[in-house]
């Protein structure tokens, strides 16, 4: 059997949101270990189905793309990455996390991409690497797991490619904030593909991409199997189906201190796309 679907990115965020609480190395670190969720708008969406908890998921970010640039929310305004140790969330920073005895340990970490070989990559924007850059390596070093859940809207050509064009220093101008690109090596990528298998042992394909107004970013999937596994994915996407997360909290450009054409400006002097009504 042979269906059509098309999910929205905010759709296709809890889909794959609750599949990653579903997957093996999750599920094992809940029951034994410590799962890191690094904040993010997918990710978000991982803390829900992890914790069990609301999350406010205008805050649950830190690197955004809002108001067509690439944006930050304030760090007073923005929630901690989230620790749950034997699936209890515990008040604990992610590095404090690691020095525990438990096993395994697993991180989640949202991206801004993901190309055709499965390669995913995070883009960052403080000089340190961020979140990527502090734990990202710890992870590798030690063997641990990292799970990338991130949907197909996303898909470019090359992560690798975009690492090597960008960087904070290698850009002289941005409508936005300078970033680097961390290739997420090793990780496990988690698309609305892998996300629907974990519900059916079904086949799921990228059709089609592009909406207009509350459709923006959508992308068009064909899935196919036996009928009952295809009926079972589609309950999957219709139990998502009308999903809307909020805008996130936006940092205001006086207040910015990341390399941009718009830092320290004025409401008054940026151009009306970026003032917040």
């Amino acid at each position: 059997m042979r269906a059509l679907f098309t999910l929205t990115p905010d759709e296709s965020k809890r889909l794959i949101g609750r599949a990653v609480a579903r997957v093996a190395e999750v599920r094992q670190a809940l029951d034994t270990g410590v799962l890191v969720i690094a904040v993010g708008s997918t990710a978000s969406q991982v803390a829900r189905a992890c914790s069990g908890q609301d999350v406010d998921e205008s805050r649950f970010v830190a690197g955004i793309v809002a108001r067509g640039v690439l944006c930050v929310t304030p760090r007073s305004e923005r929630l901690p990455n989230m620790v749950l140790r034997r699936g209890k969330v515990v008040d604990l920073m992610p590095l404090e996390a690691l020095e525990l005895p438990d096993e395994p340990k697993v991180l989640v970490k949202g991206a801004n991409a993901v190309d055709p070989s499965g390669m995913a990559g995070v883009m960052m924007a403080a000089r340190d690497g961020g979140t990527v850059g502090r734990l990202l390596a710890r992870f590798l070093a030690n063997g641990w797991t990292v799970v990338t859940p991130v949907g197909y809207e996303k898909l470019i050509p090359s992560v690798l490619e975009s690492a090597r064009l960008l960087g904070i220093d290698r850009l002289e101008r941005s409508i936005g904030a300078r970033v680097g690109m961390m290739p997420l090596v090793g990780a496990k990528v988690i698309t609305e593909r892998e996300a629907l298998a974990t519900v059916a042992p079904v086949e799921v394909t990228a059709v089609a991409a592009g909406g207009l107004a509350d459709s923006l970013g959508a992308v068009t999937f064909v899935v196919e199997g036996r009928k009952a596994e295809v009926d079972r994915a589609l309950v999957e996407v219709e139990s998502v189906k009308g999903t809307r997360l909020p805008a996130p909290v936006v940092m205001r450009c006086a207040e910015c201190h990341h390399e941009c054409d718009f830092r320290g400006k004025a409401d008054d002097e940026l151009p009306s796309y970026l003032v917040r009504g």
